[in-house]
């Protein structure tokens, strides 16, 4: 069983979909590790794609599609969780080929009030020195602007500004709405509210997925 998760920058993606691998016993495919797995490995595709990375270029579709045949080959689960693929609808198409073998159950969409996303991602602060991560609202440090961790400078990402978010949103919907709607098409797409605590959105997926 496939399940495709997705969700705008900001909707909590991959925390859920770390919580669906902990505690329903999903394997986490995204497009990113196994271009990274596959590279390490040394295999066809991992240096078909090293090499196109090298000269600047981006990774096309039909090589995304075999660097995921590779890691469905070679994985043993049953529950299978795509986060960050399909990301555009020539992708979704192409993962349908493999219907017959892989088939898609269902789509999740995390939807998340577009307020909620701004304040989300605007209020995020990293440590400069050992990465940790901090909210201004949600799990701020104890002493404004100092890590918790190891006491180094908090720092905001540059794209974490309201005038680059608005963008990067932008952005996801106009490459996300096509797959979404081809899967409201396919008959596959499940919203789910992305708006609450990190507990009750993975209560909602739960119910959602055993459904399906």
């Amino acid at each position: 069983m496939i399940v495709v998760i997705t969700g705008a920058p900001g909707a909590g993606k991959g925390t859920q979909a770390d919580l669906l691998v902990e505690k329903q016993g999903f394997r986490k495919i995204s497009t990113g590790d196994a271009l990274r797995r596959q590279i390490k490995l040394g295999t066809e595709v991992g240096k078909k794609a090293s090499e196109l990375m090298s000269a600047g270029k981006l990774v096309p579709d039909d090589v995304l599609l075999d660097i995921l045949k590779a890691e469905l080959a070679a994985t043993t689960e049953e529950k299978i969780l795509l986060d960050g693929y399909p990301r555009n609808l020539s992708q979704a198409e192409t993962l349908k080929t493999l219907k017959e073998q892989y088939p898609v159950k269902a789509a999740l969409h995390l939807d998340v009030d577009s307020d909620v996303l701004m304040s989300r991602l605007c209020g995020r602060r990293t440590c400069g020195n050992c990465g940790a991560s901090f909210h201004v609202n949600f799990s701020p440090p104890k002493v404004e602007g100092v890590c918790d961790r190891c006491g180094g400078q908090l720092q905001q990402r540059p794209d974490d500004n309201e005038e680059k978010v608005r963008v990067r949103l932008d952005v996801y919907e106009n490459e996300t709405k096509p797959v979404l709607d081809f899967y409201q098409g396919e008959g596959l797409y499940v919203r789910v509210d992305g708006n609450g605590s990190t507990e009750e959105v993975f209560e909602r997926i739960s119910k959602a997925i055993q459904s399906l």
